[in-house]
């Protein structure tokens, strides 16, 4: 189990020390001791990045298959635990320069889960969630380290999202595919733009549905995405009028701006001219009268 942190959040002296000291580097682990590492790993990551000498306690002299499988298996089990395995893989390529080893073993992990991917989801709705989080965590570091390895990720990266929504989806289903498609939908456009808009057919196809798992949070999500394919991905190019919390009350939405949040008043248009009117004055300036 993770230590416990401070009030404040962070580890005492006494606890890093102990951390520390608890994986030498250059020692065997056995998969007890890396399950604790990565309970660890994660602990950490919550409090910000993790430095780059934390991922040193992954020891070269554990096997590359041993190593591999923990990382599997923490990653199917904790969703958000795919980017700290991504940077580990990234960490320890650098550090072996150039060793494929650890590298080919999760790719192998991952690969299988795919073919076996409506096995894997017929156990656990859950495991195959996160199987598709960690292809999509893991994809960026397989480019940095092969362009032609991380070639082979794009098609069950596309097919997951697919059997996400086509597969009897549930909210978690629906949610995750939404949040993978707003995080990754510029590089999927790259890779394959009609692939792509047939994914946005589908969230279509769901935002007017009346799923009973399609709530209003999940619908703010997909129109979001909406919004990021319209205007080619660049969220900076969405207009600020369409950046709205639709979770407000029907009569106050709130804009919600780069810079500023402004309440828009949703009443009729005769009521808005009305109100309008209703605001003219007369002021002085000088000897003049205006109307503001």
């Amino acid at each position: 189990m993770p230590e416990k942190l401070e009030k404040n959040g962070t580890r005492s002296k006494k606890q890093k020390s102990s951390f520390s000291s608890q994986f030498i580097l250059g020692a065997a682990m056995d998969d007890d001791q890396l399950r604790t590492l990565f309970s660890s790993l994660t602990v950490l990551a919550q409090q910000g990045p993790i430095p780059v000498q934390a991922y040193s306690m992954v020891v070269r002299n554990t096997s590359p298959e041993t190593l591999a499988e923990q990382l599997h298996q923490r990653w199917l089990a904790d969703s958000k635990f795919a980017p700290i395995a991504a940077d580990i893989i990234l960490h320890i390529f650098n550090l072996d320069r150039g060793d494929f080893g650890l590298a080919s073993c999760c790719l192998a992990l991952l690969l299988n889960d795919y073919r076996n991917r409506l096995e894997v989801r017929n156990k656990s709705k859950l495991m195959f969630r996160n199987s598709v989080r960690a292809l999509f965590g893991l994809y960026p570091v397989y480019m940095k380290m092969d362009e032609c390895v991380a070639k082979s990720f794009i098609k069950p990266m596309f097919n997951c999202l697919d059997t996400l929504v086509d597969n009897n989806p549930d909210r978690e289903d629906a949610k995750t595919m939404g949040l993978l498609l707003s995080e990754n939908g510029r590089t999927l456009h790259q890779l394959n733009q009609y692939l792509v808009d047939r994914l946005i057919v589908k969230v279509r196809d769901q935002m007017c549905s009346d799923e009973p798992f399609m709530n209003s949070e999940i619908r703010r999500i997909f129109l979001h995405v909406m919004d990021l394919w319209a205007f080619g991905w660049n969220e900076l190019a969405i207009p600020d009028c369409l950046l709205i919390e639709y979770d407000a009350p029907p009569q106050k939405a709130q804009l919600i701006t780069r810079k500023q949040t402004i309440p828009i008043v949703h009443a009729p248009r005769k009521g808005i001219l009305k109100e309008r009117k209703d605001d003219i004055q007369k002021v002085e300036f000088g000897s003049k009268e205006s109307i503001v």
